[in-house]
């Protein structure tokens, strides 16, 4: 059978791509298949003369075309007008095959001009100036001289005029003496990047094509061959090349995954384990666990749980003769080696205790997973592991103690951050100031954000109580809904205007709400979190010292916009919000998941105790004062062991603090004892225990049917309610005394200690406001 007839028959039909009666290989042809017709003309593609002729108006293909009247040259970078026109010349457009060699453009006619003012290969067209060339074809056959002393300029104009390089006309890529493969390989990219939104630069096409024929490549992985660096947008075309015919049971197969065919980004690497059997059996792993992760990077624990394998490989290769090639040959004493090694890496401050607790749990997690998907029988990847090669429970070290300060960023901190909202504006964009606002008020996570969609917003009724309307990505939890301020509703409603201003002509259920600013000609695609958190922490980095309330400077590496979110668990759980009622607002399924998010350290509890007790009172209303170092030294312990909680404050009678509070002597007469005192986060109580003295007082007056011995019994004397009474007015009275930032502070003092209290006697809690961080909004 003859070759041609061969090869039509082994590859699908290219001629859309490539032009009819050209032979190609098969893989070339089975990538120009996956090329849209549809596509090649909406782009301008000539298969015959292979040559693109892009549109101008083209949203992502298109180039800008000199304004000057007659012209129609294309505009470069920030220039108003073409080169030609700013230096007054009277060219006019090429238009490639439709001007004739020998005539000069002019804008109101065709004006012949001598043979030898073109450039002397003589199917570009070009004018050469004072070169025998065109500036293209100089650049270029200069670096061939360069590159071959012995570079014949004759046969090389020859094959330039052979392969007819119509190149400068406005919107012209030309592809001619480009090989098959590497045509197949820039249309095929230049497709799947338009679809997906990215725009490209005329300029850098041609470049591409230009090198591509210098070179004489048959494919574009060949430009890196002789060492120069690939382009960006080469790479680019290369990978989305290079995933046109992936699919999970070919790509499973290699030691490098791009994890496209999973539908996320990235790759996954098994390189770095070096026995052959412990990296089948990761990548056996790894291909069951994936589909089962969500989220958009949902890859990243896999990668956590290869770095462990990774760690458990190198042990295993350097403490071994074998370097632990052979499964069946392991047992206990590998594991304890590779303890001991993580142990010595510890000790030696090059692995975190919180790292190495991490590496042991993965590495029995994945010895499990290995023997439970059947890698350990006969003829499996790791066929023969002993089963005493197990990492046991009792291997496993106690995970470090979080530390509890650090994670939520103060109220000051958080105003003069919200002050400086502007300037964030300034370094980036609208859609990333906006991001940060949504994310201060709702305490969402930064990847929510950045994805809401354009018509987040609804109305609760009834009171038409604005809520945000979002995706719990990390938990698969869809059409989540938060209560918000109107304020921050007022924020989206802006926004949602600016936004469909910019993309009148799309659908509104695929705008987004926060659109990026690249690659996004229809607002379809949102900012990236890795986007947001690039251009937040450039503005962080430009923003003066950020200043704690005494003054000391505040370490802006804090300053992430996770911590937002922990700062929002902060500020509700210190205004009194139940746990429960905050494991809501924060979407967890765990009440043990929602305290993690606010935690007030020792330091922190004692700070308060030191405010809360400057504001310390007896039972005659006297305020206690005492010196700063006691407070800091002696007061904890005696807040500890010293003291007892009663209704509305604390009691020190030995007898009664040695029976947790359960054994007065006097009969809870703690109006009328010298070992009562009380302070200023006692005062709701003191409320509370005034009105119940007021209201038993009219109940028992009112009451018929009972003696007067025990009427006069029941009663409420006069003298503890005046008592009561007095000692409130004395606390209110010292509060006046502070100024604005001392009460503020004062009431922030409260909310801890009232918190951390250790029994609540079954008084009523009144919930404090949230602090105001942002007081230039409306509430």
């Amino acid at each position: 059978m003859p070759e041609a007839v061969m090869m039509q028959l082994a590859a699908p039909d290219a001629s859309h791509v490539l032009g009819r009666g050209r032979r190609v290989d098969a893989a070339t042809a089975r990538l120009a298949s996956r090329i849209d017709p549809s596509f090649l003309a909406e782009a301008g593609w000539d298969p015959g003369a292979r040559v693109l002729w892009l549109p101008p108006e083209h949203p992502l293909l298109g180039w800008r075309a000199c304004p000057a009247p007659g012209c129609g040259n294309p505009v470069y970078g920030e220039a108003r007008e073409c080169g030609s026109c700013r230096r007054g010349d009277v060219s006019e457009p090429a238009t490639g095959h439709g001007r004739r060699p020998g005539e000069r453009r002019g804008r109101a006619r065709l004006v012949p001009v001598a043979a030898g003012e073109l450039c002397q290969v003589r199917a570009c067209e070009r004018e050469r100036g004072n070169r025998r060339y065109c500036r293209a074809h100089y650049e270029r056959v200069l670096k061939l001289r360069r590159a071959d002393p012995s570079f014949d300029e004759k046969a090389w104009q020859a094959a330039e005029e052979a392969i007819r390089l119509p190149v400068g006309g406005p919107g012209q890529v030309s592809l001619h003496g480009v090989a098959a493969r590497a045509v197949a390989e820039m249309l095929y990219g230049l497709q799947q990047r338009t679809r997906t939104g990215a725009a490209t630069n005329l300029g850098r096409l041609r470049q591409i094509a230009s090198e591509l024929r210098g070179t004489r490549a048959s494919c574009l992985a060949d430009l890196d061959a002789d060492g120069r660096t690939q382009h960006k947008l080469t790479r680019c075309f290369l990978r989305h090349a290079a995933r046109a015919f992936l699919d999970p049971e070919t790509e499973t197969r290699k030691d490098v995954w791009d994890l496209a065919v999973f539908g996320q980004p990235g790759r996954l690497t098994f390189t770095t384990i070096s026995q052959r059997w412990l990296r089948e059996a990761a990548k056996r792993w790894a291909a069951d666990d994936l589909p089962r992760r969500r989220g958009k990077v949902a890859a990243a624990p896999v990668r956590h749980y290869l770095t462990s394998l990774a760690a458990l490989s190198e042990s295993l290769h350097g403490a071994r003769p074998d370097h632990g090639e052979h499964p069946a040959r392991l047992g206990r004493a590998d594991i304890e080696g590779f303890l001991h090694r993580l142990t010595f890496l510890a000790s030696q401050g090059r692995l975190s205790a919180d790292a190495r607790t991490r590496t042991c749990r993965e590495i029995r997690h994945l010895l499990r997973q290995f023997r439970a998907l059947g890698l350990t029988r006969p003829g499996g990847a790791a066929g023969g592991l002993p089963d005493d090669f197990a990492v046991r429970d009792s291997d496993i070290p106690l995970k470090p103690d979080d530390p509890e300060a650090g994670r939520d960023l103060p109220p000051e901190i958080m105003r003069q951050l919200c002050g400086h909202l502007p300037a964030l504006e300034e370094v980036s964009c609208r859609e990333i100031r906006v991001a940060a606002e949504l994310i201060i008020d709702t305490g969402r996570r930064p990847d929510e954000i950045c994805a809401l969609p354009w018509d987040c917003l609804e109305y609760d009724e009834p009171g038409h109580l604005p809520v945000l309307v979002y995706c719990n990505h990390k938990a698969a939890r869809q059409g989540r809904r938060l209560p918000v301020a109107h304020a921050t509703a007022g924020l989206i409603v802006a926004q949602k205007t600016r936004v469909r201003e910019r993309f009148p002509g799309t659908p509104l259920g695929q705008l987004k709400l926060l659109p990026a600013a690249y690659a996004n000609p229809h607002g379809r695609r949102a900012i990236t979190e890795s986007h947001f958190g690039a251009r937040h922490r450039a503005w962080i980095e430009t923003l003066p010292p950020l200043l704690r309330g005494d003054g000391t400077e505040f370490d802006k590496t804090r300053v992430i916009p996770y911590a937002y979110r922990h700062t929002y668990a902060q500020r509700h759980a210190d205004a009194g919000v139940p746990v429960d009622v905050l494991a809501a607002l924060m979407d967890h399924q765990r009440l043990d998941t929602t305290r993690g998010y606010y935690s007030v350290g020792e330091p922190r509890r004692r700070e308060a105790v030191d405010k809360v007790t400057a504001l310390q009172f007896d039972r005659h209303g006297n305020r206690i004062w005492r010196d700063a170092k006691a407070l800091l030294d002696s007061e904890h312990a005696r807040r500890a062991i010293g003291e007892v909680a009663v209704p509305f404050g604390t009691c020190c009678e030995p007898s009664n603090v040695q029976a947790g509070g359960n054994a007065c002597p006097y009969r809870f007469r703690c109006a009328g004892c010298d070992h009562f005192r009380t302070d200023i986060s006692y005062l709701p109580d003191l409320h509370a225990y005034l009105d119940d003295l007021l209201r038993n007082r009219e109940r028992v007056l009112a009451a018929a049917g009972i003696d007067q011995w025990a009427r006069a019994e029941a009663v409420p004397s006069q003298e503890e309610i005046s008592r009561i009474r007095r000692l409130i007015t004395r606390i209110e009275n010292g509060l006046d005394d502070l100024t604005a930032a001392e009460r503020e502070n004062i009431g922030q003092a409260v909310a801890i200690v009232r918190r951390h209290r250790t029994v609540t006697l079954g008084m009523p809690r009144l919930r404090r406001a949230l602090p105001d961080i942002r007081p230039e909004r409306p509430a």
